[in-house]
């Protein structure tokens, strides 16, 4: 074969030479394999030495630690056992010490106020246990009070125990219970009285807080209500002295003259308009009339006339003057003289006549304990006035109208004549008296 120019082009040379080219790149490739597997493997021996040695000295380092730690943690236990068993000792000693000092005067008063102290520690505790609240019913969380069986306590303000005669006697002075009424705790709690106690005491303390009190307008009124409840109880204290059941019946007892209400009549009358009726009527009584229909023929007063005349039984005290004298100038089944009053002319006949008891002392009792109390508040006011030596000084007056006087209010004194308990048999005689004598 030639080439362009006239030559021969020899195809083995030009075969063997790229035959050799090719052999020298795959020499030179396996040559730069090589050289690379080395270096890579020189990398790994060296990472691998690296790790190596870190590993050991990270061990000889935990080893050489360990053992230090351990040094450590038995010289500390071997000094903590060294003090416990000094502290045993000591604790030791001062135990055979306190057993030897014990039954001395000293050691009996100190271990006396040392388990007092206990105590009172203790029952603070219970006392916190027991207000801690707990769950209802309900769920709704509920405070348990301790038990007071003399005084039940029934609310807590700020850690201080209301009990049931504080609510008694803030309800007693707010007049919403009567004398004899007993308050119950749950009467207390049904009424709102509870409540509205607290609420008065929250609001007093908050008027501390503010420093009203020393406003002059509320001090005077504070001061005021205090003389209040002093007067009352100091006069409390000196009426349940003397106003006392045996000062009463005493009292009745000194008295039960006067208690006495006399002779008691039984009459019948009838009632006319003229003198000359009257005397008409006494003459057909004399003749053998029948008085009671007489009475109920003849008689204007309507309340007797349909009985026949009959007024029942009757004291001095509870008729008209005129009226009574006639009666008890008459003896059992006498016909009294004909008499006049406003009501018109009486013919009289008092059919029978017996002595009073004196007044049982079951009616008399009250107007003795008021009259007592009178008595007791007025010569205590007095004595007191004496003793201070108070002074009025009442405003003068210029024009001076006479006024009337105030009317008589007081329980009437137990020997005025005028005072009489009327019984069963009065009711029927007063019918009589408004309507006839």
């Amino acid at each position: 074969m030639e080439t362009p120019d006239g030559k021969e082009f020899d195809t083995a040379k030009r075969g063997s030479a790229a035959a050799a080219a090719a052999g020298a790149a795959w020499r030179a490739l396996a040559a730069g394999t090589v050289w690379l597997a080395r270096l890579i493997w020189a990398g790994i021996v060296i990472l691998a030495r690296a790790i190596g040695k870190v590993s050991i000295t990270t061990w000889r380092v935990a080893a050489a630690l360990d053992s230090a730690l351990w040094r450590a943690v038995k010289l500390l236990t071997r000094q903590a056992v060294a003090g416990l068993a000094y502290a045993g000792g000591i604790a030791l000693t001062a135990f055979r010490g306190l057993i030897a000092w014990l039954p001395t005067r000293t050691g009996r008063a100190y271990s006396s106020l040392f388990g007092a102290f206990l105590m009172v520690c203790g029952l603070w505790m219970i006392d916190l246990l027991r207000s801690v609240p707990s769950l209802d019913a309900s769920g709704a969380s509920s405070a348990r009070a301790p038990v007071d069986e003399d005084d039940p306590i029934l609310a807590r303000i700020d850690g201080r125990y209301v009990h049931l005669s504080e609510i008694e006697a803030s309800a007693r002075a707010g007049g919403f219970l009567r004398p004899d009424e007993v308050l119950t705790p749950g009467s207390a709690f049904e009424r709102e009285l509870v409540e509205s106690y607290v609420e008065q005491r929250l609001l007093a303390r908050a008027a501390l807080d503010d420093g009203l009190q020393r406003s002059p307008t509320v001090a005077r009124k504070v001061n005021a209500a205090r003389d209040r409840v002093l007067a009352a109880a100091y006069m409390d204290s000196q009426l349940r002295d003397v106003v006392t059941p045996e000062a009463v019946e005493r009292l009745y007892q000194s008295q039960s003259d006067v208690t006495r209400l006399g002779d008691e009549v039984r009459a019948r009358h009838i009632l006319v308009a003229t003198g000359e009726e009257a005397e008409e009527i006494v003459a057909l009584l004399q003749g053998g009339a029948d008085f009671s229909a007489l009475a109920k023929e003849r008689s204007l007063d309507r309340a007797t006339a349909p009985l026949g005349g009959e007024v029942g039984w009757f004291t001095k005290g509870m008729m008209t003057r005129v009226f009574a004298n006639a009666a008890f100038s008459a003896t059992p089944g006498e016909l009294a003289a004909p008499f006049e009053t406003e009501f018109g002319w009486h013919i009289l006949e008092v059919t029978d006549r017996r002595p009073t008891s004196a007044v049982p002392f079951s009616r008399v009792r009250a107007p003795i304990e008021n009259f007592l109390r009178k008595r007791t508040i007025e010569s205590s006011l007095r004595e007191l006035e004496e003793e201070s030596q108070v002074v009025y000084f009442r405003p003068e007056v210029e024009d001076e109208t006479p006024s009337a006087d105030p009317p008589d209010l007081s329980d009437p004194p137990l020997d005025d004549p005028g005072f009489t308990i009327p019984d069963e048999d009065a009711a029927e005689a007063t019918s009589v008296e408004e309507t006839g004598p």
